[in-house]
C-alpha cells in the first residue's frame, strides 16, 4: 500500500527542475511549466515559477523550463500537405499528399502494380504500395494501385462463359448461343453479341505472340515494327480495335477469318467456324 501511494503521488506531482537564485545564490527546486507555456520568471524562495503562454508560431510540446518557446520551423515541401497546424503545444506536421509516400525525405509516387498483379496493401503516406500476383479467380488488366478484381460469374448473369478469365483479364461472357451444345439453332453471324463473342474468342486464344502480332498487323494495317508490348497489352489493344471496327459496321468476321488463314492459324479458324457455326 505504501509503495502504491508513493507511485500515485509520483504520477500526480508536477515535474520540477533545480535552479540557483542569482540574487541570493540559494539552490531551489522550481516547478516546470506545462506544454504550451514557457518560463517567464524562475521561482524564488517566496514565489513559484511564472509561466506564460507561447506566442503565435511558437510552441512547447512537453513540461519544460525553457525561457522562450520553440519556433514552428517545419515547412511543408513539394508534394506535402499540412496535417497538423502549428499551435502552442505542437510544431507543424506535414506528410506526403495522397498517392505519394515518404522516402529519404522526398515524396515519391506510389508504385503501380503491373498487369496480372494487384495491390495487396495500398500505399500510405509512409509506405509504398505492396503488390502481389493475382490469385486464381482474380485479375488486373492494367498497371494500377488497385487490388485484383474477381472474375465475373457468367451463370449469375444468365449468360455463358465465352473466354475463361486469367490473372490478366476478366472472364468474358456472352448471350450468344454457341455451337457444340444441344441447341438446334446456332449463332447468327450478324448478331452483335455473337460477333463480339467471336472477337473475344479469337483475341484471347493461346497463340504464339509472334502470330498474334502478325494478326494485329494485318487487320490494323500497321507497320511490322511495333512497340515491345506484353501479350496481355497486345490482346487488350487488339480487342479494343476490333470492337471499334465492329461498331463502325465493318465486316470484322470476314476479315478476321481471312487474316487467320494468312497467318496459318488454321486450328483457330476451325475452332471459330465450329463454335460460331460459320
Amino acid at each position: 500500500p505504501l509503495l502504491l501511494l508513493l507511485a500515485e503521488l509520483g504520477c500526480n506531482s508536477e515535474p520540477t527542475y533545480p535552479w540557483k537564485d542569482a540574487g541570493t545564490g540559494e539552490r531551489l527546486t522550481c516547478q516546470q511549466c506545462p506544454p504550451g507555456t514557457f518560463v517567464a520568471q524562475h521561482c524564488s524562495r517566496d514565489s513559484p515559477t511564472v509561466c506564460r503562454r507561447c506566442p503565435d508560431l511558437h510552441y512547447t510540446q512537453y513540461w519544460n523550463y525553457l525561457e522562450k518557446c520553440r519556433y514552428c520551423n517545419v515547412i511543408c515541401g513539394e508534394k506535402q500537405v499540412e496535417v497538423q497546424q502549428c499551435n502552442a503545444t505542437h510544431n507543424r506536421v506535414c506528410q506526403c499528399q495522397e498517392g505519394y509516400y515518404s522516402n529519404m525525405e522526398l515524396c515519391i509516387r506510389h508504385s503501380e502494380c503491373p498487369p496480372g498483379s494487384g495491390a495487396e496493401k495500398p500505399g500510405t503516406p509512409f509506405e509504398d504500395t505492396k503488390c502481389h500476383k493475382c490469385p486464381p479467380g482474380f485479375f488486373s488488366s492494367n498497371s494500377s494501385t488497385n487490388p485484383c478484381q474477381p472474375h465475373q460469374n457468367c451463370e449469375q448473369q444468365g449468360k455463358v462463359t465465352n473466354v475463361q478469365g486469367n490473372q490478366y483479364h476478366d472472364t468474358l461472357c456472352t448471350s450468344c448461343r454457341l455451337g457444340g451444345g444441344n441447341t438446334t439453332q446456332g449463332p447468327a453471324v450478324e448478331d452483335d453479341d455473337c460477333e463480339q463473342a467471336m472477337i473475344d474468342f479469337v483475341v484471347y486464344q493461346n497463340m504464339p505472340v509472334k502470330k498474334l502480332k502478325r494478326l494485329q498487323q494485318i487487320l490494323e494495317r500497321s507497320p511490322k515494327k511495333q512497340q515491345p508490348w506484353t501479350r496481355a497489352a497486345i490482346q487488350e489493344k487488339f480487342r479494343t480495335f476490333l470492337t471499334h471496327k465492329k461498331e463502325e459496321h465493318y465486316e470484322v468476321t470476314k476479315e478476321l477469318l481471312e487474316a487467320l488463314r494468312i497467318v496459318k492459324l488454321h486450328s483457330i479458324e476451325e475452332k471459330v467456324r465450329k463454335r460460331f457455326l460459320l
